[in-house]
């Protein structure tokens, strides 16, 4: 949660460890350190409520499967531009699409965060 409060400026951070009731459960191994886990988490990014967990009794493998999207109030064109150019400031993403207008008249660029979490910023034209 530090990493997209830092890089993401995520607010609204809200975050649940799983009790060790909870980790038998899930079959975590008895000495797992629970404070270290993340059973139910929230937060938002640009007003946008996400929720995510550890992915419990698998090994967790990154994927580009889904994208995440942003969706930017055209009525405030330089919010897209002050988000984008500070995630390309943090220096801990991968630019995919750099954030420009498309072909089709929207603004629309692609990152991917340091967990593979593919992340779309979009902004349709005032």
């Amino acid at each position: 949660m530090a990493y997209y409060q830092r890089v993401f400026d995520a607010t609204d951070i809200k975050r649940l460890s799983p009790t060790p009731q909870q980790a038998g459960m899930f079959g975590l191994p008895a000495d797992a350190d629970l404070n270290e886990l993340t059973m139910h988490a929230e937060f938002s990014v640009l007003g946008t409520k996400l929720m995510c967990s550890d992915a419990f009794g698998h090994d967790a493998k990154s994927s580009e499967q889904i994208s995440l999207m942003l969706m930017i109030d055209p009525k405030d064109a330089e919010l897209g531009d002050r988000f984008y150019q500070h995630l390309v400031d943090s220096g801990e993403v991968t630019i995919d699409m750099p954030y420009a207008t498309q072909f089709w008249g929207d603004k629309m660029g692609q990152v991917t965060d340091s967990f593979g979490v593919v992340w779309r910023l979009q902004q349709a034209p005032a």
